[in-house]
């Protein structure tokens, strides 16, 4: 599996300038980080899938600005569920033409909610360089999505969206996606499921993200990154949290709590981290935003360097977190996502080369 570059937090904070946490009562541990794997570069399942389900083939291309012109897909999925405990995305990159595109571009599969009507983000999925690559290159990879089971049934409705122009009538990037449903008795079932924060919806940076660090465009308004009031039904026992974060842009602006520290083409190659506060108390452990591709297949470009969350080619590093039920319930749950404050070189937040997030968080209430 893929190596996730993890930096101790005293580490991190020496290589920055900042001083350690004290550990006060401002930090506790009732918020923890998962491990789970973000995704697999085999079937991590030895079971035979009851249901297997595959869409066309789906060339990528630029299909406009905004959610409205993101291509619309339908699956049928199975009706009934209710005997699935396991469900994976079979994700199959490859190419339409003669080669696959030319660039590392961003591609993000959404699952509509026929509650709601939300679109939740189910997978996020960088472009290689494709120079180097002839006319049978493809990559699959597997995702466990079973947190959004009770979307994945019946008439379901997906978009795809792609942020690049590279495609062109030799040579474009094509994805397929398979859903496999494994039969079991759950141990839990999703009861509550919330969006709690989306970028793609209310971007301001042109490409589905949000500006780092831009005058008059704090990323932590409340508009953006700020604080979160949930009210959590009373059924849900267990609460865990998606965190799907990358960075992009070559900004060269100010990391104001790093001193002397010189900015590596922020967001893209510079690491940073975030903190969880749930109910004004931040996680002692953070949430660290940067990947390690030294163990990336070859290709064209810069793919070996390390990125914010995500490598040329590969699905990206999606985080996963518990948030403890307190023995009352969780009840109207506060919730915020903070980043390092940084301040940008550009002046307008849809500015080439800006430094971005693009960002969706979600919740996953359990009955168990």
């Amino acid at each position: 599996m893929k190596k996730i570059t993890v930096l101790a937090i005293s580490a991190i904070f020496a290589l920055t300038g900042c001083n350690t946490p004290d550990n006060t009562e401002k930090y506790d541990n009732t918020t923890h980080q998962l491990i789970r794997e973000p995704f697999h570069y085999t079937n991590p399942e030895s079971r035979t899938p009851l249901h297997s389900v595959a869409s066309e083939k789906h060339r990528l291309e630029f299909f406009g600005w905004g959610e409205q012109t993101d291509k619309k897909f339908e699956l049928e999925l199975p009706s009934d569920v209710s005997n699935i405990d396991r469900v994976l995305l079979e994700y199959g990159m490859g190419l339409e033409g003669g080669m696959p595109g030319e660039w590392d571009n961003t591609t993000m599969l959404f699952v509509e909610d026929k509650t709601s009507g939300e679109r939740y983000e189910i997978a996020r999925a960088i472009t290689p360089y494709g120079n180097g690559f002839g006319k049978y290159w493809n990559k699959t990879f597997w995702l466990d999505v079973t947190e959004y089971l009770p979307m994945l049934s019946g008439n379901t409705i997906f978009y795809l969206y792609y942020g690049g122009w590279d495609a062109n009538e030799r040579r474009a990037h094509a994805v397929t996606i398979t859903l496999h449903y494994y039969k079991g008795t759950p141990k839990r079932n999703v009861v509550f499921t919330h969006e709690l924060y989306d970028s793609s919806k209310y971007g301001n940076s042109g490409y589905r993200g949000w500006a780092y660090g831009v005058e008059g465009h704090d990323i932590e308004d409340v508009s953006r990154l700020g604080e979160r009031i949930v009210e959590v039904p009373e059924n849900v026992k267990s609460l865990e949290m998606r965190v799907a974060i990358t960075g992009h842009g070559h900004d060269q602006g100010v990391f104001l709590e790093r001193v002397g520290y010189r900015t590596l083409n922020a967001a893209e190659f510079d690491h940073n981290y975030y903190d969880v506060v749930v109910n004004g108390q931040a996680a002692a452990q953070k949430g660290y935003i940067f990947y390690s591709n030294e163990d990336t297949y070859k290709q064209g470009g810069t793919y070996y360097y390390d990125r914010a969350n995500w490598g040329p080619g590969l699905p990206i590093n999606v985080q996963y977190w518990r948030i403890e039920r307190p023995a009352e319930g969780y009840g109207s749950l506060s919730l915020d996502l903070d980043l390092e404050k940084f301040r940008s070189a550009m002046s307008e937040p849809n500015a080439e080369g800006v430094a971005q997030y693009i960002i969706q968080v979600n919740l996953f209430g359990y009955d168990k």
